[in-house]
């Protein structure tokens, strides 16, 4: 029986979806749910900690700008398919090494070959799905990248009283090894559409994008709200439990796995409300500014008062999806560019969202260190002060954030 090339498209998109998932669980991962085994291993302070996240950001980010180009001349599945290598050869070299200059490479080829995956399954779901389905078809496809994120931590940890986190990290790049050969067998059977050798790179398209005052105060507002909520999810969120609230390990792992859960399930909720509200997006937006504000407030002020609650807990849940409307951003940017823009505006968000996140990984491992940290059982524990200067300045973001979203037009 033949296979319709429908069905072998979306196939593929399945695998890239494993990619992307996969992609999630070492975002989280590293640093954040073996922060102190690091430190420990590779006797060295925060800041060398927190670069693992960094160097994965800051990559990544700067490959969403080149990936948009090279979804609109390659087309999205030949993207992925050169992304995957390149995404499969940082994790096999990241487990096996203990040099710092080789695993900050290793994580920069893991960021620059997953930022091959986000924005090529985007157009490619544009193609199959009415713009009726698409919010629901992407937010699918992010959820399934965001079950990444919830294995990353709680999972990722009980793991390890079993087997060596460099065993488990290995493994997962075994699984990637098979998936692409997988995704290579599909893609031969596809009728892949001719190369665009007219689209070149220009600054042009960037320059349009971001003439648009409504496009920079998008960008400006979600890279803020998604920013501080990924930092803490992926860098320092499970390290903060542990220091200034006392949790032991596998309580602080959970919280941030259930952080994930509610991410990936978040996506889907918000896309829905918004639909049944008659896609009012930009109220949405402007109303989850507000969220952060009022969630940084409260952390910082259980800081001030040294109040270690499991209400910080809460409102990390709380964050976590309030971050969590890629499905409502896209479709805002979609509406407020010319087509041909469209994927160049999405590009250009997702750079900021992972520079911010960047930014605050590096900005994180400094702030951390500004006071002197304890050693306690061969661990560095970071006290109240260094935790208030962290999140004051996650506050002050915030404050940004809503003013930002205050200027977002309401007619997209």
């Amino acid at each position: 029986m033949k296979i319709s090339q429908r069905s072998l498209v979306l196939c593929a998109l399945l695998i890239s979806g494993l990619l992307y998932f996969i992609a999630n669980f070492q975002r989280i991962a590293v640093p954040g749910a073996v922060f102190d085994i690091l430190e420990q291993e590779l006797s060295v302070s925060a800041p060398f900690i927190t670069a693992f996240g960094a160097i994965f950001m800051y990559i990544y980010a700067a490959g969403q700008l080149l990936t948009g180009f090279l979804v609109n001349r390659y087309g999205g599945l030949r993207v992925i398919a050169c992304g995957g290598i390149i995404f499969g050869l940082g994790c096999v070299i990241f487990p096996v090494t203990s040099l710092l200059p080789v695993m900050y490479l290793s994580r920069a080829l893991m960021g620059f070959g997953c930022s091959m995956f986000y924005l090529s399954f985007v157009q490619e779901l544009k193609k199959l799905y009415s713009d009726k389905d698409y919010g629901i078809a992407l937010a699918i496809m992010l959820f399934i990248g965001y079950l990444g994120g919830i294995i990353a931590n709680a999972p990722f940890v009980a793991a390890m009283k079993y087997l060596g986190w460099r065993d488990i990290l290995f493994i997962f790049a075994s699984v990637i090894t098979i998936s692409l050969i997988v995704f290579y067998l599909i893609l031969s059977k596809i009728e892949l559409p001719k190369i665009k050798k007219e689209v070149m790179l220009k600054a042009g398209p960037f320059i349009n994008v971001l003439q648009k005052k409504h496009n920079r105060n998008l960008f400006s507002f979600a890279c803020c709200n998604f920013g501080i909520s990924y930092v803490i999810q992926t860098i320092i969120g499970k390290k903060f439990l542990e220091d200034f609230c006392h949790f032991p390990v596998g309580k602080a792992a959970l919280i941030l796995s259930i952080m994930a859960i509610v991410a990936a399930f978040f996506n889907i909720i918000n896309a829905t409300v918004c639909k049944l509200c008659h896609n009012h997006r930009v109220i949405f937006l402007k109303t989850a500014s507000v969220i952060t504000f009022t969630s940084m407030l409260t952390i910082f002020l259980l800081i001030f008062f040294n109040i270690r609650s499991e209400i910080i807990g809460i409102i990390f849940f709380i964050i976590a999806g309030n971050a969590s409307i890629s499905s409502l951003l896209i479709p805002v940017l979609q509406n407020s560019n010319k087509e041909s823009l469209s994927v160049t505006a999405v590009s250009i968000m997702n750079f900021c969202f992972f520079m911010m996140v960047g930014i605050l990984g590096t900005l994180t491992g400094f702030l951390l260190n500004v006071f002197a940290p304890e050693r306690i059982n061969g661990v560095l524990i970071y006290g109240r002060d260094s935790y208030l200067l962290l999140f004051g300045t996650f506050l002050a973001l915030s404050v940004y954030e809503m003013y930002k979203a205050a200027k977002l037009s309401n007619r997209y």
